[in-house]
Order: structure tokens, then sequence, then C-alpha cells
């Protein structure tokens, strides 16, 4: 079977050659916990997906007069570890894909 032709790595100016990306050498660490780890376990799934079988359109959306579908569950107040805001069904909105970002990069900005 062929393998993959090498290319240059992404890097700028950096002349090793890999299959795609960075090299080894300039490929960033993996340093973000996985989602298991950060609290999105298989009891939050459960939730997730019976919030937005009951919920399943953005409630952003719909404040403006729109019925978008809704792809994600956001905390209104994020929950930081603390298992009583993770699980806790009222304090879950069902959000499209466009305003959980814009309201996830608030929140960074503040902080």
């Amino acid at each position: 079977m062929p393998h993959k032709s090498l290319k240059p790595c992404s890097y700028p100016g950096c002349p090793n050659l890999t299959t795609g990306g960075r090299c080894p050498l300039h490929r960033r660490p993996d340093t973000r916990p996985t989602a298991t780890e950060r609290g999105y376990d298989a009891e939050w799934r459960r939730l997730r997906a019976r919030h937005l079988r009951d919920n399943p359109y953005c409630v952003m959306c719909e404040r403006m007069g729109k019925l978008e579908k809704a792809v994600d569950v956001d905390h209104i107040i994020p929950h930081k570890g603390d298992d009583a805001l993770r699980l806790d069904p009222a304090n879950l909105q069902s959000l499209c894909k466009w305003h959980h970002r814009s309201k996830t990069a608030r929140e960074r900005q503040r902080q």
C-alpha cells in the first residue's frame, strides 16, 4: 500500500518533512483534559440528550423570532467543576452553534 508523500512542516521556516501539519518538533502538546475529565461524562451526556429532546430549538434565536435547531446544551452559569451546577437542569439552555460560540467567546473575554 503506498504511503502519503511527505510535505514540509507548516511551521514558518521549518525545513522538516511530515505527513501533514506540523512536524513533531513544532506540534503543540495536547495538555487539555479530556471531555470526561472536564465533567462531561455519561451522566452529562444523558442529561444533555434529554434536554435537547425536550428543548430542540435555540433559545436565543427564539427570542429574535427565528426557529433554529439547537445543537449545543449550554450552562447558563458556568459550572467550573461544581456538580450541583453541572447537572442542574435549571442551569441549562439549548443553543445553536453560532449563539453558543458567541456566548463562550464573550465569557472568555471577561476572564
